[in-house]
C-alpha cells in the first residue's frame, strides 16, 4: 500500500517539477504495508521502489542514499532491502556498489530525463537497453574493460559500423561516469579505450532530375505530396536538417534582408540558430511557398492538428512511397544537406561561407575535408571545355 499525500521526511526531492521537454519529475513516497504502517527503508517513486539506506562513504561517515531495487512489488522491495543490508555487513565492499547493472540503468536515465533533449534520451535508452540484455545483473563495480570490449566485438560482427559502436561505449562511459559520482565505483573500465576507425560511407550526389522526380511523384500520388516537396526543395535550397526545417516559421524570414533564420527556437544541432542569406533558387521557392500560406505560422504545419498550430512531425511515410514511385533508390532528407554543400563548393562559393550557412563551427574545416575533392574536379571539368582557339 503506498501512501500518496506524504510530503515531510521523503528521501530526496518531494516536489514534482515540470522540465522543458515536458515531463514532471514524480515525487519520493512512503510505502506502507498492509496495516497503513510506513515500511522502514522502502521508497517508491514513480513506479520505482527504492530502498533508503546510510552508508559508509569510504572515510568512516554515514550518507544518506537511494538505492533503485528491482522488485515489482511491496513484498519483494522488503525482501531486497533486507539482502542489501546483509550485503553491507558481510562484505568487504558497501551496499552502493553491489547494484546490478539493470537496477542502476534505470536510475541513470532517470537522472538525465529532465536535463537531456528527449531525442538524446531515447538515443542513450537503447543502447543501454542493449547494454543491458549483455550485462544482466552484473554489479556495476565488475564491468571490466574485457567485457566492453567483447560487447563491441560481438556487435561489429552484427553488423555495427565503427560510427555506432564508438557511440555506445560513448553512453556506456556516461552511466560509469555518473555511477562514478554516486560512489559506486573509483575508475572507469572506459578509460583508455582508444574507439574504432571508421570510414563515413561515401554519399551519392543525386542529380537534380532524380530530386524533382521525387516532388513530382509525391504531388502526384501522395496526399500531402505538397507538404514533401516544399520540404525537400526548400533543404536543398539552404542546407537545412531534416528536423530543424519542419519547425522553421514564417517570422524567422526576413524579406527586406533576404535572410532565413534557422533554429529560432535554439534546438539546432548546436543550440545555436544560424542565418541563411537568399540564393536566386531559394527565393523562387520560399516566393511560391508564400502564395500557398493557409495561416498557419509554421512552414509546414501538422495537416492533423485542427485545433492548435503545430509543426508537423515527420513526411518519412510520404518521403518512402514518393521515393519508390519515382524509383530513385536510397536518397534521404539527408542528400538534400548533401546536395546544397556540394553545390555551393563547386560554385566556388568560400568554405567559412558555406560553413555559416549549414552550422558548422570549425570555420570552414570540415567542408574542407569532406567536399574539398569536389572544388578540384569542378575545376578540371571546367579546364576542359575551356577553347584558346
Amino acid at each position: 500500500m503506498i501512501n500518496k499525500t506524504t510530503k515531510q521526511g521523503c528521501a530526496g526531492n518531494c516536489a514534482g517539477k515540470s522540465s522543458n521537454n515536458g515531463f514532471k519529475t514524480p515525487t519520493f513516497q512512503r510505502v506502507k504495508d498492509s496495516k497503513g504502517k510506513p515500511i522502514r527503508g522502502v521508497w517508491i517513486r514513480g513506479k520505482q521502489f527504492y530502498a533508503r539506506l546510510f552508508i559508509d562513504n569510504g572515510s568512516g561517515q554515514k550518507i544518506d542514499r537511494r538505492v533503485p531495487l528491482e522488485a515489482k512489488t511491496v513484498q519483494d522491495a522488503r525482501r531486497e532491502l533486507e539482502q542489501l543490508k546483509f550485503l553491507g555487513k558481510t562484505s568487504n565492499l558497501s551496499i552502493r556498489q553491489s547494484q546490478p547493472f539493470n537496477s542502476f540503468r534505470d536510475h541513470y536515465l532517470d537522472s538525465i530525463a529532465y536535463m537531456k533533449r528527449k531525442r538524446t534520451y531515447d538515443s542513450e535508452n537503447q543502447h543501454l537497453k542493449q547494454w543491458s540484455a549483455f550485462f544482466g545483473n552484473l554489479p556495476i563495480h565488475q564491468i571490466s574493460r574485457e567485457k566492453i570490449i567483447k560487447y563491441r566485438t560481438v556487435k561489429i560482427k552484427g553488423g555495427w559500423t565503427g560510427r555506432t559502436a564508438n557511440l555506445s561505449i560513448t553512453i556506456l562511459n556516461n552511466l560509469l561516469n555518473h555511477a562514478k559520482d554516486n560512489g559506486l565505483i573509483k575508475t572507469l573500465p572506459t578509460t583508455g579505450l582508444k574507439p574504432i576507425r571508421w570510414k563515413p560511407k561515401k554519399r551519392p550526389l543525386f542529380a537534380p532530375e532524380q530530386i524533382e522526380a521525387i516532388c513530382y511523384a509525391a504531388l502526384q500520388n501522395c496526399k500531402h505530396g505538397q507538404l514533401l516537396a516544399d520540404y525537400v526543395r526548400l533543404m536543398k535550397t539552404c542546407g537545412s536538417r531534416a528536423s530543424e526545417t519542419l519547425r522553421i516559421k514564417w517570422s524567422d524570414l526576413d524579406w527586406d534582408r533576404k535572410q532565413l533564420t534557422i533554429g529560432s527556437d535554439g534546438l539546432t544541432k548546436n543550440h545555436e540558430s544560424r542565418v541563411v542569406d537568399f540564393n536566386p533558387a531559394l527565393e523562387t521557392h520560399l516566393l511560391e511557398m508564400n502564395k500557398r500560406r493557409n495561416g498557419s505560422a509554421y512552414l509546414f504545419p501538422s495537416p492533423k492538428s485542427t485545433t492548435t498550430d503545430n509543426p508537423t512531425k515527420t513526411l518519412k511515410g510520404v518521403h518512402h512511397k514518393a521515393r519508390d514511385i519515382a524509383g530513385v533508390e536510397g536518397f534521404g532528407f539527408h542528400d538534400c544537406r548533401h546536395y546544397f554543400i556540394s553545390h555551393a563548393v563547386m560554385s566556388g562559393i568560400d568554405f567559412m561561407t558555406i560553413a555559416k550557412w549549414v552550422g558548422h563551427k570549425d570555420g570552414g574545416v570540415l567542408i574542407g575535408r569532406v567536399y574539398g575533392h569536389l572544388n578540384d574536379e569542378h575545376a578540371r571539368r571546367a579546364a576542359r571545355k575551356l577553347k584558346l582557339e
